[in-house]
């Protein structure tokens, strides 16, 4: 059993030892194409080996949580990274098999990403939490809205991997949206089941990204044409 660090109501976040690495767990993880589908990874094989030499280039700038269920099974692993104090900046992300709990496996996602994101607002001490996913992933990060994320744009044909080219959707939290979600949700990101399945019930059913493309990409388009012709 590994440690737990970070204590949650559906799922824990353990801290990952060299064991764990060298397991037939974490590895895998990045073989599986459903998993992977999303990731750069699973153009190579992973192993073992691979899989312990990450885990021993783990140091101060980057901090990696094993998501795991409330009997100890592993769900996956969520992170901050390229952590840099002086500018009080990281980089979010989450691999979780979704096949290995149903029970848990979408908000327990959800509760991973609340937990560590507060962690480190509250004891990292940055100011601002980014990520960039996959154009496809729109339902996801949605959700992550429920926890202060917001869409800032597009790194186009941004992802590559084999034949398939896709744009990168870049998001982000400030520590003020999540002081601002903190303070209406009495200290947490992640107050309850209960309430974040409310939440995302009532989610527009036009996310803001949708907005954006309906509304902006045809003028966008339409400057760049008048650009290119000067």
């Amino acid at each position: 059993m590994l440690d737990i660090f970070i204590e949650g109501e559906l799922i824990d976040l353990a801290i990952p030892t060299e064991d764990f690495a060298s397991g037939d767990v974490w590895y895998k993880w990045f073989n599986d194409h459903a998993i992977t589908k999303y990731l750069e990874q699973g153009v190579y094989p992973n192993t073992r080996q691979l899989q312990i030499d990450f885990f021993k280039s783990i140091n101060q700038d980057r901090l990696a949580l094993i998501v795991q269920n409330k009997n100890g099974k592993p769900l996956g692993i969520v992170s901050l990274s390229f952590i840099n104090h002086m500018k009080r900046s990281c980089s979010f992300a989450i691999v979780i098999d979704s096949a290995a709990d149903l029970r848990v496996a979408g908000f327990g996602a959800l509760e991973a990403s609340a937990l560590i994101i507060q962690h480190g607002f509250d004891m990292l001490g940055v100011q601002r939490i980014r990520a960039g996913q996959h154009v496809d992933l729109i339902n996801w990060q949605q959700r992550l809205e429920l926890i202060g994320f917001r869409f800032e744009g597009y790194h186009r044909r941004n992802f590559v991997k084999g034949d398939k080219v896709g744009d990168l959707v870049e998001i982000a939290v400030l520590y003020e949206d999540y002081k601002r979600l903190k303070k209406i949700r009495r200290g947490k990101l992640w107050d309850s089941l209960k309430n974040m399945k409310k939440r995302v019930k009532n989610l527009p059913s036009r996310s803001i990204r949708i907005k954006y493309d309906e509304e902006f990409s045809n003028e966008i388009e339409s400057y760049y044409d008048q650009i290119n012709l000067l």
